[in-house]
């Protein structure tokens, strides 16, 4: 397969060679398709579209840092039922 680049980009994947990030421009492709392929399933599952599983550890992920000021849950739903 033959591809056209624009210079800019061109650019860009010489600096990746000279770099040795990549031992050949495949190498340079097929992690550049593999990183937009795991973006691309990210995306998915930040909009509702993972497991059950994903879903937990986001959950866990987001109630990190989180705190209630020294009370517990338990402590505020008996207070909840106060009212």
């Amino acid at each position: 397969m033959a591809i056209e680049l624009k210079p800019e980009t061109e650019k860009l994947v010489q600096e990746e060679m000279l770099t040795g990030h990549f031992q050949n421009i495949d190498e340079l492709i097929v992690q550049g398709v593999q990183a937009l392929r795991e973006r691309s399933s990210e995306q998915s599952v930040a909009h509702g579209n993972g497991t059950a599983a994903e879903a937990v550890s986001r959950l866990r992920a987001l109630r990190k840092g989180v705190n209630l000021g020294g009370l517990k849950i338990k402590d505020l739903a008996q207070e909840g039922h106060r009212f």
